[in-house]
């Protein structure tokens, strides 16, 4: 046995203690992390970041008991890229994800998830918004990942489609209550709330507390699901020795430089964030850090925190350093936005963010000073100062070729072409992209037009966009709504000229796909409806089972339709739709007493969980309970249908048949008539038009046939696609 010298043993100590084998010195081994991402809010709304608009009680209770970053940005002002930089420790860049749309993560990169799960992590997240679902690929490395977000509404655009946080916070909660005995492992839970996103509708109180400021009313409703997300940690015994980490993914605009929302701009309102991060047993509490971090830098530093070695070659840097008193290196933070070349036929624009300016490389390039206009409202770029002159040489060093929407992921872009669609850049416009600056007041244009089709003026949308697409021909969002409103005008060859002319400017656009299903699956091409349903699943989009099973519904081929709609709700447990479709085939097979039975399950689920109504729901209840003669019953639930979705037609023709069926003719037509007066559509005259032939009101239904007509209902469906 080898003996070693006291004075020997002791130097031997001290070496350990000094070489890469020991514990970093401030990491937290075996600590539980919760991230917290709050979408949509901007850093100075937040009296942390010296607001006082707002009461924020609980994220100011987290900054005093954590470390608050003064100035930490975003890398891109969109939720899917932002979150995909934020999990992967890469720029957008590197891990190609550049747009919510077209692109997904692949599946070659490492996520937080992932890789906290290999070293020993149960993982759980939960989300607000469609955005995020796992067809996106920000979902891998989750053993629970609750997405079952849906849309209450037919014209819900892929952006405005969430779900309330309470229901958020209830789903993840209930996961990591699962998780929680005497030998569980650590927690890597991520939670993502949706509020203060548009459109800004607080709930109460905080609704009547700030009716002049709905965006901040959001932000406190926010804040009381974090108190409420707190306090669970809390009650289990969870949050003295966690990490807690709460971020938003980007700002929004709020009107300061002409954007009302998020994507095209890259001044401060849109990329500064907070970053607020709380360590076990209050390490760093009550600190303030100045210097410039990037969402990026969060992976490295969580893990590190934990005590686990980051992977190699991320683009962030770990901050645990700077949190434990080492001054953080001089660096620039690179943001970038593709959404004005995307969407809108502008183009692109980075930026590069140091402690004291902005630089932000557009058709005329911007340099700001922080220090003196932090509201960047004086371009200081004509002064071609030294600091202008660095910064456009870094940002032409780091600046990449533009990427091809639809093809960003390998495997994607394979799975697309096997279906014989072939993406490939977008078309060019000849000569230079215009400066978004120019043109931003045009979203305001696209905004109305949109305003229009929610609201059901479909004529009056198509002639705003007929204008603006003419105008602008580049513009893809407006080419997506003018086919949408088209289409619900049943002008389908214009509508499928607008469809393809969207899909030729963004290619592998899933939501863009999806509609192109829906649109060939009403006009009776069920072959072209299954083709672009699984182009839309091959680009990512969600709730694939859902439209196949309506096209085998269409097929009247009822068992596979009963198969879709069951993998829809195993896929997503707690769905609506897949029930309000399972009610629609067992209607089909004459099983009334079933049918109910899912609607009632539907029902149970939108009371429980205080869910927006669901737009067909009330209206099939209305015509199954019908059936059963229950005349009292069905007129209540048909004209709850038409009270919350006054567009949908089907509801006034079947409450217009009821009453023929008890001889209240005048009724019935008067009925009719109230319909198409409150949906003015095509689609609605014809479909009024065929009930009042049935009930025999030849001279009604000769009116709304020429009503129809006079819309410009298309006689002909469209032919089957050539790409």
């Amino acid at each position: 046995m080898v003996q070693v010298r006291p004075l020997l043993a002791a130097a031997l100590l001290v070496l350990v203690g000094l070489t890469g084998c020991a514990r970093p010195r401030h990491a937290f081994p075996g600590a539980s992390i919760f991230v917290i991402s709050i979408d949509t809010l901007r850093s100075d709304h937040l009296p942390a970041y010296g607001y006082r608009s707002v009461e924020t009680p609980n994220i100011d209770a987290l900054a005093a008991e954590g470390t608050v970053f003064e100035h930490a940005y975003a890398h891109v002002p969109l939720t899917l890229p932002s979150h995909a930089t934020l999990f992967t420790g890469l720029l957008p860049s590197e891990n190609g994800v550049r747009d919510n749309v077209a692109f997904t993560l692949s599946g070659a990169r490492d996520t937080m998830a992932s890789y906290f799960a290999s070293h020993g992590y149960a993982t759980g997240g939960a989300v607000s918004a469609v955005v995020l679902t796992r067809g996106t690929g920000i979902a891998r490395g989750f053993g629970f990942y609750e997405d079952s977000v849906e849309p209450t509404h037919v014209r819900e655009s892929l952006g405005r489609v969430q779900r309330s946080g309470g229901e958020t916070t209830a789903k993840l909660v209930e996961w990591i209550a699962g998780q929680t005995g005497p030998s569980h492992p650590p927690l890597f839970a991520f939670l993502h709330l949706y509020e203060p996103h548009s459109p800004y509708g607080p709930p109460e109180p905080f609704a009547s507390r700030y009716r002049d400021l709905p965006y901040d009313g959001e932000i406190a409703a926010a804040d009381a699901l974090v108190g409420a997300f707190v306090g669970e940690l809390k009650a289990r015994g969870l949050y003295e020795d966690a990490i807690v980490l709460l971020l938003s993914d980007h700002g929004e605009g709020l009107g300061d430089h002409g954007e009302a929302e998020h994507g095209v701009f890259l001044y401060r309102e849109a990329l500064q964030v907070p970053v607020i991060l709380k360590l076990p047993g209050g390490r760093g509490r009550g600190q303030r850090l100045s210097a410039p971090i990037g969402l990026v830098d969060l992976f490295p530093t969580l893990a590190a925190l934990a005590g686990v070695k980051p992977p190699a070659n991320l683009s962030g840097t770990a901050l645990d350093t700077m949190i434990f008193g080492q001054r953080a290196p001089e660096r620039s933070i690179y943001s970038e936005t593709f959404y004005p070349r995307f969407h809108l036929g502008w183009s692109d624009l980075a930026s590069l963010m140091t402690e004291s300016h902005q630089y932000i490389q557009a058709p005329r390039p911007e340099l700001y000073d922080l220090r003196s206009d932090p509201a960047e409202k004086r371009d200081l770029s004509a002064s071609l100062s030294d600091e202008f002159r660095r910064l456009r040489l870094e940002a032409a060093r780091r600046r990449k070729p533009a990427p091809v929407p639809g093809a960003g992921d390998p495997e994607q872009a394979r799975k697309l072409a096997s279906l014989g669609y072939l993406t490939g850049a977008a078309p060019e416009a000849s000569g230079p992209l215009p400066d978004p600056k120019d043109r931003i007041g045009e979203v305001e244009e696209l905004k109305t037009a949109f305003g229009a089709f929610s609201a059901g003026e479909f004529e009056r949308a198509s002639s705003l966009l007929a204008v603006l697409t003419k105008r602008r021909p580049s513009m893809s969002d407006a080419w997506q709504m003018y086919a949408q409103s088209l289409r619900q005008l049943g002008r389908a060859d214009g509508a499928l000229t607008a469809f393809r002319t969207a899909d030729r400017l963004q290619p592998g656009n899933a939501p863009l796909l999806l509609e192109m299903s829906h649109f060939f699956l009403e006009s009776g091409n069920l072959e072209e409806a299954r083709k672009y349903a699984r182009l839309a699943e091959a680009a990512g989009a969600p709730q694939i089972h859902e439209t196949l099973a309506k096209i085998a519904i269409a097929a009247h081929d009822l068992p596979e339709a009963d198969a879709e709609a069951r993998r829809a709700l195993g896929d997503r447990p707690g769905r609506r739709v897949p029930l309000l479709i399972l009610a629609q085939i067992a209607r089909e097979r004459g099983d009334i007493q079933g049918a109910l039975s899912h609607l009632d399950e539907l029902f149970r689920l939108t009371r429980e969980k205080n869910l927006l109504s669901m737009s067909a729901a009330s209206g099939l209840r209305g015509d199954l309970l019908a059936r059963l003669g229950r005349d009292a019953d069905a007129e209540a639930a048909l004209k709850e249908e038409m009270r919350v979705f006054p567009e949908n037609s089907q509801a006034w023709c079947n409450l217009a048949l009821l009453y023929a069926t008890q001889g209240r003719r005048t009724l019935a037509r008067e009925t009719l008539l109230a319909g198409v007066r409150a949906a003015p559509a095509a689609e609605a005259f014809q479909a009024a038009a065929e009930t009042a032939r049935i009930i025999g009101d030849g001279e009604t239904a000769a009116h709304l046939a020429r009503e129809a007509q006079r819309t410009g209902r298309s006689s002909h469906a469209p032919g089957r696609a050539a790409r």
